[in-house]
C-alpha cells in the first residue's frame, strides 16, 4: 500500500556525505489457505518473511543518483517446497541538461518468484517458478511552456532456472528464457491549465532463447500499442488520465494466433474529503505469463481502491478488481474477481504496525481448458524504519 507522510511521521534517514540513507525491516507472518493455488486436496500454511532493504538518494541541487537493495526470505511451517529468496538492486540518475532538459537512466538486477495463482503459472511443478531479470533503460524528456515530449527505451533479459514436475522430470529452463525490447515516445500538449490532451506509442520486441531442437514452438512476438487521450487536474478534488486507441500482438512463426483491436488506459482520483481519497482504474493491455504453454493473454481490468484516515494514526484501504484474461493456448478466459482490505497503525516514525486480508477467486471458460480455485490470505506484520 502507498505510504502518507504525516507531520511528525517523516523518515529522517541518515545523511552519509552527499547522500540520504534510508534502511528498512520489514517482518511479516502470512497464513494461505490454498498455497499451491489449487482446485483439490488445498493445502493451507503459514509462511514467515524477512525483507531488509535499503535506499539511498542524493540532495545535489541539480542531477540526482539513486541506489536501492531489497531482499526477502520466506519460509513455510510445512511446505517447505514453497520457500523462497529474492531480491532487487537497482541504480538510477537524472541529468539536467537545462532548464528543458532532462535524462534519465537505471540499471536492475533482480530476482523473483512467480506465484501459484498468477495467470497462466505452471500448475504442476514442485516448486514455483524462479527467474532472473536484468534490466537497463532511459528515457529523455522535454518540457515547453505548454508541450512536453518524452522518448524512453529499454532491454531487459529474464532467465529462469530449471523447474522440476511433480513427476520428477526436469523442464528445460532456456523454454522460457526471453529477451524484451521496448520503446516509446509521448507528447503532452496543455491546451488549457488544468486539461492537456497525450498522444503515446510504443513498440516491444520479444525473443525466445529456445535451446537446439526444441520441441516447444517459437512464441516469440512483436507488440504494438498507440492510444490518444486527456489528461486533467479540476482543483484539488479531481484528477486523471484517459487514453484509448489500438494495440496489436504478431508471433513470429504460425500455429500462434495474435491479437489486434481496442486497448486502453484509464486512471481516475477522486478526494471527497482531506481523509479519504478514491481511484479508479480500467485497462486493455497484452501481458506476458511465464508458461511455454501459455506465452502471453490479453487482460481486461477494472478496480477501485479507497483509502481514509480514521485516525491520525490509522488508515484503512479497500481494494476490489476484476481481471479478465483470454488466452490463447490452450483458448481459455480466466475471471479472477479479486477483494483486500488493509490498515496500518503508525507507532511513531520508526514503527509501523500492518494487516492485510485478499480474497481471489479464479474460474475458467471452458473449465475443461483452465483451473478453478479460490485463495484466501491474511497477513501481519511490522515496518522498521531505524
Amino acid at each position: 500500500m502507498p505510504e502518507r507522510v504525516h507531520a511528525g511521521y517523516e523518515e529522517r534517514g541518515y545523511r552519509l556525505n552527499g547522500f540520504m540513507v534510508y534502511p528498512r525491516l520489514r517482518a511479516l507472518a502470512t497464513y494461505e489457505d490454498n498455497v499451491r493455488a489449487a482446485e483439490m486436496k488445498r493445502q493451507s500454511d503459514v509462511a514467515f518473511t524477512l525483507e531488509p532493504s535499503v535506499r539511498a538518494v542524493s540532495d545535489w541541487s541539480r542531477h540526482q543518483l539513486g541506489l536501492a537493495a531489497t531482499g526477502a526470505v520466506t519460509r513455510f511451517a510445512k511446505l517447505d517446497s514453497e520457500r523462497a529468496e529474492t531480491f532487487n538492486v537497482r541504480g538510477e540518475g537524472r541529468y539536467d541538461v537545462g532548464d528543458e532538459v532532462r535524462l534519465f537512466g537505471y540499471a536492475s538486477y533482480r530476482r523473483d518468484v512467480e506465484r501459484r495463482s498468477a495467470p497462466g503459472a505452471l500448475r504442476n511443478s514442485l516448486r514455483p517458478a524462479a527467474y532472473n531479470t536484468a534490466t537497463v533503460g532511459t528515457q529523455l524528456t522535454w518540457q515547453g511552456t505548454r508541450l512536453r515530449l518524452s522518448a524512453n527505451a529499454s532491454a531487459a533479459r529474464i532467465d529462469y532456472a530449471d523447474i522440476t514436475r511433480l513427476d520428477g522430470q526436469v523442464f528445460d529452463s532456456r523454454e522460457l528464457d526471453r529477451k524484451l525490447y521496448q520503446g516509446g515516445v509521448r507528447a503532452d500538449y496543455a491546451v488549457t491549465p488544468n486539461m492537456a490532451v497525450l498522444v503515446t506509442g510504443s513498440l516491444a520486441k520479444i525473443d525466445y532463447d529456445l535451446p537446439p531442437q526444441s520441441l516447444t514452438i517459437d512464441r516469440s512476438t512483436r507488440r504494438v500499442e498507440i492510444l490518444a487521450g486527456v489528461s486533467f487536474e479540476f482543483t484539488d478534488l479531481l484528477r486523471g488520465e484517459l487514453a484509448v486507441g489500438y494495440i496489436d500482438q504478431d508471433f513470429r512463426v504460425g500455429g500462434l494466433s495474435g491479437f489486434s483491436g481496442f486497448g486502453g488506459r484509464a486512471g481516475l482520483e477522486y478526494y471527497p474529503t482531506r481523509l479519504t481519497s478514491i481511484r479508479l482504474d480500467a485497462s486493455r493491455t497484452i501481458q506476458d505469463a511465464g508458461n511455454p504453454l501459455a506465452p502471453s493473454y490479453r487482460r481486461t481490468r477494472v478496480g477501485v481502491r479507497v483509502d481514509h484516515e480514521l485516525l491520525r494514526q490509522v488508515l484503512l484501504t479497500g481494494v476490489a478488481d476484476y481481471e479478465s484474461a483470454r488466452f490463447e493456448l490452450p483458448l481459455r478466459t480466466e475471471r479472477r474477481p479479486h477483494l483486500g482490505f488493509s490498515g496500518q497503525y503508525l507507532v511513531s516514525r520508526h514503527a509501523t504496525l500492518f494487516a492485510r486480508y485478499d480474497h481471489l477467486r479464479v474460474t475458467s471458460r471452458p473449465a475443461a481448458n483452465g483451473r478453478r480455485f479460490t485463495d484466501n490470505i491474511l497477513s501481519v506484520g511490522m515496518l522498521l524504519k531505524p
